[in-house]
């Protein structure tokens, strides 16, 4: 079996894209299947599903690696790591509408601008004059 079939009968049965991942650490040898960003948020998996899921997988619940089956993400130990690339969805970057002052460039030359015409206003307040380019 591998990570490959387990993301086609979470598709078909729920609709949801999945990603898989190598599990680290402690995880390990398992293979982390979580689902993918849709529709402006992370989904859960359907509970009833993670159940049905956990009994169709339970060749792979082992007594020193068991299987994890959550709504948030299902963990299986010693499976095929052939895998099935969903298109990702990008996030929504945020607007921000409330900018009062016009900015040029980046935000660190905005600063070095703003540092400048700072030192030009005081050297011309005492009787000097300012730097133009």
């Amino acid at each position: 079996m591998t990570a490959k079939y387990i993301q086609q009968i979470i598709f078909n049965d729920t609709g949801l894209k999945t990603s898989v991942k190598k599990g680290t650490g402690s995880m390990k040898g398992y293979l982390i299947i979580t689902p993918m960003f849709q529709s402006g948020e992370y989904p859960n998996f359907p509970f009833e599903f993670t159940q049905e899921l956990k009994n169709k997988l339970s060749e792979f619940d082992y007594d020193n690696y068991p299987l994890f089956c959550s709504t948030g993400q299902i963990s299986i130990y010693g499976i095929l790591d052939e895998r099935m690339q969903f298109k990702r969805e990008s996030k929504p970057k945020p607007i921000d509408n409330n900018k009062t002052q016009k900015g040029w460039g980046s935000k660190n030359s905005q600063i070095r601008l703003d540092k400048a015409t700072a030192r030009y206003a005081k050297r011309m307040s005492k009787g000097g004059c300012a730097r133009y380019y």
